[in-house]
């Protein structure tokens, strides 16, 4: 009888602790599901050269070399409240060349009804890394039109109401409303198709090291393979074609045709590197698990190499998620740049080229 009962105790146990175990590729799963269920988060994505082959640094241009490539990056830091539809981000450009710039853009944008606003203090904030990258002139005009609009420096200006007035074209908010909900529809089925892929990867494809980082990694073919089915799920719901006819003003058949050639045209690409032989691309996925981030970091390394032509590309993206970091409100009012603001700092602007032209 007491054997009974130890075997049982010793088969209980046994079932408890195979079900408690785990995989990589379900930690990895289980970890992207944590993350995808946050309302709230603050992430921040770093973009680096690691390595770049002297035929593609050429394109760049000539004071351009490797050397400051690898020391300078871009940067995109978002806080995203689900619950209040908005988000406020910062694109960086961090550039350590013979004229370094480091140039810092916020916007505060509500994804409902599609509206961004940019602080004006940023133009304040980046007026020397501005000013390097216009001719002296119009340098000059610049920071005079600072100076003259100082009482608009803590205000914030409407994009699209800005470019319209650059533009002189109507920018119809029912349409920017109409564009924000297919991008929406678009990055939530590109991320469900994603996931799918990598859920029915089967367990080799996963790693774990010994201080709890998950490896993925995937060949060019596997690559092919993710584009492709990320392509077919967006085709099939019709965003895209929606969203090319938006901005285009075109019929749904001319939408069509334009996206159905994208789709070629991407599909052909993929098909020549997946059956060049010289062409290697390597990707390679390193997660952090967090238990309540879901993960803390995620580093992607991206290589290509052509043995042939010795053409070489080799990158790094590092996703760090943050501690929740508030988004501020949206503006409203007088906090908003005004139309007759906005064409007084223009008008400075006109004057002060003219008079500079005499």
């Amino acid at each position: 009888m007491k054997k009974a009962i130890m075997a049982a105790t010793i088969f209980v146990l046994l079932l408890a602790t195979l079900s408690g175990c785990s995989s990589p590729k379900s930690d990895f799963t289980a970890a992207l599901q944590k993350t995808a269920e946050n309302r709230q988060y603050t992430t921040n994505v770093t973009f680096q050269v690691n390595n770049l082959s002297e035929s593609y640094i050429k394109k760049l241009g000539p004071e351009i070399d490797l050397n400051q490539l690898k020391k300078s990056n871009i940067q995109y830091k978002i806080s995203v409240d689900s619950d209040s539809a908005s988000s406020y981000s910062a694109s960086s450009i961090h550039w350590k060349g013979k004229k370094p710039l480091d140039l810092t853009i916020h916007a505060l944008q509500n994804s409902d009804d599609g509206k961004a606003y940019i602080p004006v203090s940023d133009f304040y904030d980046a007026s020397d890394s501005i000013s390097s990258l216009l001719p002296d002139s119009a340098a000059r005009i610049f920071n005079q039109v600072l100076d003259q609009n100082k009482d608009l420096e803590s205000k914030y200006l409407n994009l699209f109401e800005t470019i319209q007035n650059f533009s002189n074209q109507t920018i119809d908010t029912e349409t920017v409303d109409r564009q924000a909900k297919v991008l929406k529809k678009m990055e939530e089925t590109a991320g469900i198709a994603i996931y799918s892929y990598l859920n029915d990867l089967d367990d080799q494809h996963f790693t774990s090291k010994d201080n709890g980082d998950i490896v993925l990694k995937l060949s060019k073919n596997e690559i092919s393979d993710l584009v492709n089915s990320v392509i077919s799920k967006l085709d099939d719901n019709g965003s895209v074609v929606a969203l090319i006819g938006e901005i285009d003003g075109s019929t749904q058949k001319a939408a069509k045709k334009k996206w159905n050639n994208a789709q070629k045209s991407i599909q052909s690409s993929l098909k020549a590197l997946t059956e060049n032989k010289a062409q290697t691309l390597d990707f390679k996925l390193t997660l952090t698990p967090d238990s309540k981030k879901g993960f803390s970091k995620a580093i992607i390394t991206t290589n290509f190499e052509d043995t042939k032509t010795k053409d070489l590309m080799d990158f790094t993206t590092t996703i760090d998620m943050l501690d929740y970091e508030k988004v501020p409100p949206m503006p409203e009012g007088k906090e908003i740049v005004s139309k007759k603001e906005l064409d007084k700092a223009i008008s400075d602007g006109l004057k002060l080229y003219l008079s500079s032209a005499q």
